[in-house]
């Protein structure tokens, strides 16, 4: 009956440390996509301060990197 006991105890413990790691994951995805929506808000701002002095080679790399910001936004908001 008592190796049943630690069996089972064994058991909850490896469910229980999966359920956390669950938990966690999901709240780590969550804070990577918020991430990647500030990088790219933030890219937006730089562009149109950029755009103001007229410096369109800045512009124009500011856009790129929002565009990927965006894409990477997109692709783990899709992926989880």
């Amino acid at each position: 009956d008592t190796v049943y006991r630690v069996h089972w105890l064994c058991a909850k413990a490896l469910r229980d440390r999966w359920a956390e790691e669950m938990l966690l994951v999901k709240h780590e995805m969550d804070w990577t996509c918020d991430f990647f929506l500030h990088e790219a808000e933030e890219w937006i701002r730089l562009g149109n301060i950029s755009r103001q002095v007229h410096k369109e080679g800045h512009v124009g790399y500011a856009a790129r990197q929002c565009k990927i910001y965006q894409c990477l936004y997109a692709e783990a908001s899709h992926a989880f």
